[in-house]
């Protein structure tokens, strides 16, 4: 009866001790727990003439900067025939997202 009563405070004692931050569990809307928001950033964002040049290298061409807001610029730029308005985070080199804008021509 004295070891069930103690492996019974045991067990209690267990399950109310203190839990690592870690090992907490939330639920609930969260920002920042996206898998685009780990993307590693650039030690130094790039500079309008980068920016160019990153955009080129991935097959663009006829390129034309908007007005930063933050660490995002959008770029309008010709790909296959298509001219396409980018949203195109400078920090981190990449593009997060586009949309057709016309046919070239």
């Amino acid at each position: 009866m004295v070891k069930t009563t103690l492996a019974a405070a045991m067990v209690i004692g267990l399950a109310l001790a203190p839990v690592p931050a870690s090992a907490q569990i939330s639920f609930g809307f969260h920002f920042g727990d996206e898998r685009s928001d780990f993307y590693p950033q650039l030690p130094m964002c790039l500079t309008d003439r980068q920016i160019r040049e990153a955009i080129a290298r991935r097959g663009y061409e006829d390129i034309s900067l908007n007005v930063a807001e933050g660490r995002r610029i959008r770029v309008r730029a010709t790909q296959d025939g298509w001219v396409y308005l980018i949203d195109f985070d400078f920090c981190a080199d990449r593009i997060r997202g586009r949309e057709v804008l016309r046919p070239a021509g």
